[in-house]
């Protein structure tokens, strides 16, 4: 009797995580930013920091021009190029986000 139990209690939980599962999708769009927009520039600045805040500043304002309300989403940002002497940093960022259409 106690393994049918245990089975009947482990047949609920997978099916309250299938159902949560099959649910979250549509929970995540429920709030409008359901439209994913993506822009890739590049950056550059005197200093690694100011090189790679540059590229990523330059990525979400080129988001934020065509979605007007999105979400904070990701960031990918790599060095494309860094002079010998160190005093010119280039990077090239890609910035994901949903918006609201």
């Amino acid at each position: 009797m106690r393994k049918v139990t245990w089975l009947r209690r482990l047949g609920l939980v997978s099916a309250a995580v299938a159902l949560g599962l099959a649910t979250a999708p549509v929970a995540a769009h429920a709030d409008g930013y359901d439209t994913p927009r993506s822009a890739t520039v590049d950056g550059a600045g005197s200093t690694y920091a100011a090189g790679k805040a540059a590229a990523e500043q330059r990525a979400r304002a080129a988001v934020l021009a065509v979605g007007h309300d999105c979400t904070p989403g990701q960031y990918s940002t790599l060095l494309i190029y860094m002079s010998p002497g160190g005093g010119t940093w280039v990077f090239r960022s890609t910035h994901q986000a949903m918006c609201v259409d």
